[in-house]
């Protein structure tokens, strides 16, 4: 029986319009000819052909096996070089005949610079994972260390802006901002606090309408005139655990307005860099050993059934494994998630291998066993 997959991560892909194909019928055509055209979404490949288009646009499609159910909305994709997705609204289902009408098409930016050797399967194994600690306590992550760090990145990230700070949260700090970051997780960066302009971005959340509605505005920008601050920011930081917790924030605070925008660039660095040191010092080894599905010089995807690294990768989406090929030393890599699905009773991974352990001869070694599997 083929079924759906629960997609529990998946990094955004950039996507243009799949304007480069417009004859769509042609382009069906060369995919079927080539790589194949298939349906998304379910745990095991479901391969279609184009069997035409008519009058009014809607295109017919033939499946080679029948999944339990068609949604409303199916999505045929196809990977040549690049990636192509097509969304279709639903019209009618016949056996295995499905017509749909195209609501929304797609390409990304990037192409696949090296092709995936599933010949791995049975042959080589994952293990070794160090991987994040799921049962931290919060206390003990948000004490001196976090302030260590918080501060030696402070002097190094931000040190242009020596007058910025970093705010500690405690039972006894409390105000309308603090309370407004917590609730949308986003900072709050106003310009001139005369008018209470806010930076013009979706990454920041503008108060001004809630404390027009709340009759408070006329009292913020006298609150805000009293204390001679012309222009501010407040970024929260939080950390990703089993939830966020909201444990500090930046703060810049100045007489002049318009705090330029490169602050806001610079407090994320700040809260990337961080949230990078705090986990990397929370982790630990966990000796087990899981499937490889496929590997390739960037990437790898494997089989995971052991629930402590679904729950790590959730709370940190990076970690560092051992590949072992059979009769070769082990092969250290670290790589960060890019998908994440559950497929029956186990899951499927795949990631973006960003560095391989040793010297360049290290990652020759890991090519030339790819390219001995073939």
């Amino acid at each position: 029986m083929i079924n759906r997959v629960k997609i529990h991560f998946d990094q955004e892909r950039d996507y243009v319009p799949l304007e480069a194909v417009r004859v769509l019928p042609e382009f069906f055509k060369q995919m079927m000819a080539g790589n194949g055209l298939f349906l998304k979404g379910y745990d095991s490949a479901v391969k279609v052909k184009f069997k035409g288009e008519r009058p009014d646009g809607a295109h017919i499609w033939e499946l080679e096996t029948m999944p339990e159910m068609i949604e409303t909305i199916f999505t045929i994709q196809a990977t040549p070089s690049f990636h192509v997705e097509l969304d279709y609204e639903l019209q009618n289902q016949k056996d295995n005949l499905l017509l749909g009408k195209v609501i929304d098409r797609r390409q990304t930016y990037t192409t696949r610079q090296d092709p995936r050797n599933e010949k791995v399967r049975g042959n080589v194994v994952a293990s070794n994972f160090l991987i994040a600690k799921t049962n931290i306590d919060f206390s003990k992550l948000t004490g001196v260390s976090s302030q260590v760090i918080l501060s030696d990145i402070q002097r190094t990230v931000l040190k242009n802006y020596p007058q910025s700070k970093v705010v500690f949260l405690s039972s006894s700090i409390h105000s309308d901002e603090i309370d407004m970051m917590k609730e949308n997780k986003k900072p709050i960066f106003i310009l001139d606090t005369e008018t209470f302009e806010s930076f013009n971005s979706d990454e920041v959340f503008d108060p001004k309408k809630t404390f027009e509605d709340e009759f408070l505005l006329d009292d913020k920008v006298l609150e805000y005139k009293k204390k001679k601050i012309g222009s501010f920011i407040y970024y929260p930081l939080f950390i990703q655990m089993k939830e966020m917790h909201f444990f500090a924030y930046l703060s810049l605070e100045t007489e002049r307005t318009r705090i330029p925008s490169e602050v806001l660039d610079l407090f994320k660095e700040v809260e990337r860099t961080f949230q990078e040191r705090i986990m990397d010092s929370n982790t630990h080894i966990l000796d087990i050993k899981q499937n490889v599905l496929n590997v390739s010089r960037g990437g790898v995807a494997l089989e995971v059934n052991d629930m402590e690294i679904i729950k790590a990768l959730k709370v940190k989406p990076t970690f560092t494994l051992d590949i072992n090929f059979k009769l070769q030393a082990p092969i250290r890599m670290a790589v960060e998630l890019r998908h994440l699905e559950e497929v029956n009773d186990f899951y499927r991974l795949g990631g973006r291998i960003t560095g391989v352990s040793g010297d360049k001869k290290a990652k020759e070694i890991y090519h030339s066993l790819i390219d001995f599997f073939n």
